[in-house]
């Protein structure tokens, strides 16, 4: 029997293309998704309705989103395997906060070809703080309780007793925030890794000024 040998770079391009593929149909699912939350509501629009603009089949939705609500704030599960790979990526001897930080620029880079549907999500969620706001504040709550718990499972600390890895995430959460904020609301082209990259450098410039280390002690 003649054996037919695989060649590897097929298969990665073959991966390639599945992963881009996958990327399309995430962003038309939030993108129909997005513009049906504005036109009818949140409330009124439902899985089904959103899989019929996004032309796919409602089982082809959850395939990429868990719920409608996760295309609304966000699938916390997928970034927060992306924060996971970042600790893990990173050797023993460095800080959890640089891989966190590595975790943030590379979702900056992910979210900045995406601004307009950032910006009708962060228009939708500002309506919904009205009536959602203890929603709003338990979505808020799961994200840095996750985080959280990342990052005391890769340093080996217990949570409940060690302040850190609740620390260290409020804070690189925190300037993520205040970053995404500002490149929503700018218009002066700035991307969002520059105007992340400038918080967190001015943000351990005063944390080392505080406790009075330079950057390098």
């Amino acid at each position: 029997m003649t054996s037919v040998a695989v060649d590897p770079t097929d298969e990665t391009e073959g991966q390639g293309r599945r992963a881009v593929k996958a990327a399309r149909t995430r962003a038309g699912i939030e993108s129909a998704a997005l513009k049906l939350f504005r036109e009818q509501g949140f409330e009124a629009t439902t899985v089904e309705q959103i899989a019929r603009a996004a032309d796919i089949a409602p089982r082809t939705f959850f395939r990429y989103f868990p719920s409608k609500d996760a295309v609304l704030f966000g699938d916390l599960g997928n970034e927060l395997e992306y924060v996971r790979e970042a600790l893990n990526a990173r050797g023993s001897g460095e800080h959890p906060m640089r891989a966190l930080a590595t975790s943030m620029l590379d979702a900056a880079d992910r979210m900045e070809a995406d601004r307009e549907q950032h910006l009708m999500r962060a228009e939708l969620l500002q309506v919904l703080e009205s009536t959602g706001q203890y929603e709003m504040y338990l979505m808020r709550q799961r994200w840095m309780q996750d985080m959280t718990e990342l990052v005391a499972e890769h340093i080996e600390a217990d949570p409940s007793c060690d302040p850190r890895p609740g620390a260290w995430s409020m804070t690189m959460v925190s300037c993520f925030g205040s970053a995404m904020h500002a490149w929503l609301t700018r218009r002066d082209g700035t991307t969002l890794r520059e105007i992340l990259v400038d918080v967190l450098n001015s943000t351990n410039e005063g944390l080392c000024q505080v406790t009075g280390k330079g950057a390098a002690d």
